[in-house]
């Protein structure tokens, strides 16, 4: 992005095509990308959408002053400073709804996520979901929901159908019901899982091969230890749907469908795993209508029915005194003190926000559990700034105690929540305190839950942090740092490309005068250099101090093995991980590369040999400069292999024009291209000239091109929709291509859009 000094006191920056205020830019010390986060996601506008807050500081006495308000009068002023302490300087991320919605004069919730699930196996019952998932996400939130409740493909229905089409033919639905609830230009979050026992599992693995199907939800499967031990014994494994209709069984090998659910993971990055018997064994909520039922969007989350996320991460790279020195140390006092105070910020978020769910259930589940979601950032950079290296057993072991240590922080302080405020009114001690997770704690922490109650039924979480770290400057979640340095592009022709230094690696540099990354220490590991192993590993030994779940992901080079991936997702399970998500590198276009991906291998491209005869058709439109003539014509397969683009019986440019855009559409084509990315390029281009033709609005000619092919390709042209992410290739906010998937979730380095905040 290029900014360009006007003479009122502001930039425009070119590539947003905003006005950020100099103020804005002064106060994150001149870091664009930092700037127009905050000013274009979380600082306030009034009703009319015009900004109020140009500075951070703004911002955190906002939030502060609200969370506070719900606190007794007498301490209300005590809490807006505390929370302030916390909120500056970002030692605390809030979930990105509280930052947008707390003091908010709009209808918005601040809970980003919830899970409700599909009440019944009918046609009623998947309605009501869309309509409450549409409620859902117009008031800003994300969705999880599961699909083992419907009964599978080819068991009988008592209507017209005879016949079920099955859960996974219903998952199109849930998606586009996603894909069209807009928040604020980006669309809702949507996870749809299944159980691995479902009938219907395999059809599930295989519903992204299709890449134009079920574009708006991650998928996952729940996977059981049953099943895990079916495929290391190489037995079978019986698939069922029972209810008080249906009782339908099938066996098969559990191997065949482990390697076509790995074969999945590793040609597309879905379906996620969830290790569902380990998350329900170590859930501090299997009691008193809290069990968990789902997961959000990005699986950090296990749920109740109607369970929503109320998160926030402390910033640990806040808290190294004296970094980069072997005098490095954690401030012990000022980490415990923000872990105090964070659990206080969510827990007032329940309540501040109990009016301002979409829905009633929302609110009853979020008070009968008061579960919240304390959750940490800034891992990476911590450990850099402490000159310990991610991927060696003694930092994952240093990562276990910290991890320890905060957790027993952050419990002892709910109890002390319950004395003054009362505990949880879903708590029952005796249950409580037989939950493994909780058999775990230190016992000073467990005797005193035995004593005071607990506010929080559940506590601790690892949410993706994205736009979120970028705010903070941080790395994301508990992440290792992702590259060290991106290439951004410039709008100015006389600047180009140019570098940008991770924060931390630039402040390194800065500290210890040198100018060349390679001269940085052997700590500075990024995740495409740690081993999978150590990673799964890492995930592990923080999961042990977490009561929900982690959203990480698993960097992999990409000529890894399926073999190795199937290592992968088998030590994840045995060391007590909850999930696990991959990517490979290369396997999804449009995400950020930092290694040499070899592109041919990736699209596997082969060299188009044009037999004697091709068969097609020809469409003609009307446009103001003569008759546009779009030819298709395709091979005996009926794929489209070359287009012809003629414009009337006059030369000149645009006839030029037109007839180059035909040959390089055929030169896609013939080299393993879907005629429906071009659609989705073309489409909407505009130009000089609008015209219609018999109810078709044509934009341009490249635009008429589009839609021509539409029509010879489906019959008809297709309304306006909103590119999925991860097909089009470009970050939906700036337009470049900078897309990169990190903590299960995808983010752009280039202006910081998130499609988890």
């Amino acid at each position: 992005m290029t900014a360009i000094e006007k003479s009122d006191d502001t930039v425009e920056v070119q590539k947003a095509e905003v006005l950020l205020p100099q103020e804005t830019l002064d106060a994150f010390g001149g870091d664009e990308l930092r700037a127009r986060v905050f000013y274009e996601k979380y600082a306030l506008r009034d009703i009319s959408g015009k900004q109020v807050e140009k500075t951070p500081d703004k911002m955190w006495l906002r939030v502060a002053e609200e969370l506070a308000s719900v606190e007794a009068t007498s301490k209300k002023e005590e809490w807006t400073d505390k929370f302030y302490w916390l909120l500056e300087d970002f030692k605390f991320v809030p979930g990105g709804r509280i930052l947008f919605g707390a003091g908010q004069p709009r209808r918005s919730t601040l809970l980003n996520c919830y899970f409700f699930k599909i009440k019944e196996d009918s046609i009623e019952a998947i309605f009501d979901w869309c309509k409450e998932a549409a409620r859902t996400y117009s008031f800003g939130g994300g969705v999880g929901t599961d699909i083992s409740v419907l009964r599978p493909r080819g068991t009988p229905v008592n209507n017209a159908a005879i016949y079920s089409t099955g859960s996974v033919s219903f998952m199109e639905l849930l998606s586009t019901t996603t894909g069209t609830i807009g928040q604020a230009g980006r669309r809702g979050a949507l996870m749809i899982t299944i159980r691995v026992d479902h009938p219907d599992v395999l059809d599930f693995i295989s519903v992204k091969k299709d890449l134009k199907k079920v574009n708006y939800a991650n998928i996952s499967i729940k996977i059981t230890d049953e099943f895990m031990r079916a495929v290391e014994d190489d037995t079978n494994f019986e698939l069922s749907f029972k209810n008080e209709r249906i009782d339908y069984r099938k066996t098969v090998k559990a191997r065949d469908v482990w390697k076509q659910l790995v074969k999945a993971a590793w040609q597309s990055d879905e379906p996620g795993l969830l290790f569902w018997d380990t998350i329900k064994r170590d859930s501090t909520t299997e009691y008193n209508n809290m069990e968990v039922q789902g997961v959000n969007p990005c699986s950090e989350q296990t749920l109740e029915n109607y369970g929503c996320c109320c998160l926030g991460s402390v910033n640990l790279s806040y808290f190294v005194k004296e970094p980069f020195t072997e005098r490095a140390s954690i401030d012990w006092d000022g980490l415990v003190k923000a872990s105090h105070y964070a659990t206080r910020f969510l827990d007032n978020v329940l309540d501040y926000n109990a009016d301002r769910h979409p829905l009633p259930q929302q609110r009853q589940a979020s008070l009968w559990s008061r579960r919240i979601g304390v959750g940490i950032t800034g891992l990476g950079d911590m450990l850099i700034k402490l000159g310990l290296k991610y991927d060696e057993e003694a930092t994952v072991e240093f990562v276990d105690n910290l991890f320890e240590r905060i957790t027993n922080a952050i419990y002892e302080y709910s109890t002390e929540l319950a004395v003054e405020k009362g505990s949880a009114p879903a708590f029952q001690t005796e249950k409580h305190l037989l939950q493994p997770f909780i058999q775990r704690l230190d016992t000073s922490v467990k005797e005193k839950i035995l004593v005071r109650g607990i506010r929080n039924c559940a506590l601790t979480t690892v949410p993706p942090v994205g736009s979120g770290s970028i705010l903070a400057a941080c790395s994301s979640g508990v992440e290792p740092v992702f590259a060290l340095s991106y290439t951004r592009r410039s709008k100015s022709l006389s600047e180009g490309e140019f570098k940008v230094f991770h924060p931390l690696v630039k402040d390194y540099m800065q500290v210890h005068k040198i100018t060349d990354e390679k001269q940085l220490p052997s700590y500075f590991v990024t995740s495409h250099q740690i081993k999978p192993e150590m990673r799964v590993r890492m995930q592990a030994a923080i999961q042990k101090h977490i009561d929900t779940a982690i959203s990480s992901t698993v960097n992999l080079p990409q000529g890894i093995s399926t073999e190795d991936v199937e290592k992968i997702y088998a030590l994840a399970w045995k060391l007590g991980c909850k999930g696990i998500t991959i990517y490979r590198e290369g396997s999804r276009e449009g995400i950020l590369e930092t290694t040499q991906v070899d592109r041919k291998k990736v699209e596997q491209s082969t060299e188009f040999e044009r037999p004697k005869v091709l068969t097609g058709r020809t469409l003609k439109l009307k446009l103001p400069q003569g008759g546009l003539y779009v030819t298709a014509n395709s091979d005996e397969t009926g794929k489209m292999k070359e287009v012809f683009v003629t414009l009337g019986k006059l030369g000149g440019d645009e006839k030029a024009d037109a007839e180059a855009i035909g040959r390089l559409i055929s030169l896609y084509l013939q080299h393993g291209g879907d005629v429906q990315n071009i659609v989705k390029m073309l489409k909407g281009i505009r130009g000089k000239y609008v015209s219609w033709d018999e109810g078709v609005q044509l934009l341009s000619i490249p635009d008429a091109v589009a839609k021509a092919l539409e029509v010879l390709v489906a019959g008809r042209v297709t309304k306006e929709a909103a590119t999925p992410l991860v097909q089009g290739g470009t970050c939906p906010d700036c337009g470049e291509n900078a897309i990169i998937f990190e903590a299960g979730c995808y983010k752009c380095t280039n202006c910081g859009y998130s499609k988890c905040e």
